[in-house]
């Protein structure tokens, strides 16, 4: 496997302060950074990276000289800074290059950034998720299409599992519907327990876990390898 490494970072929805401190430590180790003016202007960007980091502006690069960098990282083990809006991992487009990253024996991590969603709630003042009215969000694009199951994030799942249990199979979810149990999330202690619905209610209990555990039930993003362990800064 190479030495090589990439890192889709999110850098929030355009302002420079709202870049994350990971963020800013990735983009202060990265040799490469794929960018584009429409995430970041470019006087910000050369606030965070070293003098003679190579940055890849996309447009006018195209997706076939994005996966050129992927070659060379793996090559000459280069650290790249795949930058993308908001939070990556929020219709970020994101498989496709994690695929290609993963094909190439690279390393990868997503840093996580301010969502746009997360920025308009800001800007109107209040919550936009709340108990009382829970919040969906769908591409542009699919609004034609008839409504899929979504995917659900739970929050605060410890107080009574088997009741958590229940009502997701009164949504119409099947037992093996695949579910993700996620604990000090970010933090070094993360852990990550997969298992199917029809055994959430159990695990949760065995790990003891409380009110800020989340799970995720549906289509949980496809993991390469169980990684459990977060950390306070990339390991660049």
């Amino acid at each position: 496997m190479s030495a090589g490494r990439v890192l889709f970072v999110g850098c929030g929805p355009g302002a420079a302060d709202l870049l994350t401190v990971r963020a800013v430590a990735a983009l202060r180790a990265a040799d490469v950074v794929i960018w584009s003016p429409s995430l970041l202007s470019r006087a910000d960007l050369d606030a965070h990276v070293r003098p003679g980091t190579e940055v890849v502006a996309w447009p006018p690069a195209t997706g076939r000289d994005i996966l050129d960098v992927f070659d060379r990282a793996r090559a000459d083990e280069e650290l790249v800074v795949r930058l993308k809006g908001g939070d990556p991992t929020l219709f970020g487009d994101l498989e496709p290059e994690l695929s290609a990253v993963r094909e190439r024996g690279l390393g990868c991590e997503i840093v996580p950034g301010i969502s746009a969603v997360g920025a308009a709630a800001a800007a109107l003042g209040g919550e936009l998720g709340r108990r009382s009215a829970p919040l969906l969000l769908v591409h542009a694009a699919d609004l034609g299409e008839p409504p899929a199951q979504p995917s659900l994030a739970v929050y605060g799942v410890g107080r009574d599992p088997r009741v958590l249990q229940q009502a997701l199979y009164d949504r119409g979810l099947d037992p093996g519907t695949p579910c993700s149990v996620a604990f000090e999330l970010s933090r070094r202690d993360q852990t990550i327990v997969d298992c199917p619905l029809e055994e959430l209610a159990e695990t949760i209990e065995d790990l003891g876990l409380g009110l800020l555990t989340l799970v995720l039930a549906g289509a949980a993003p496809h993991r390469a390898e169980h990684v459990a362990g977060g950390r306070d800064t990339p390991a660049v």
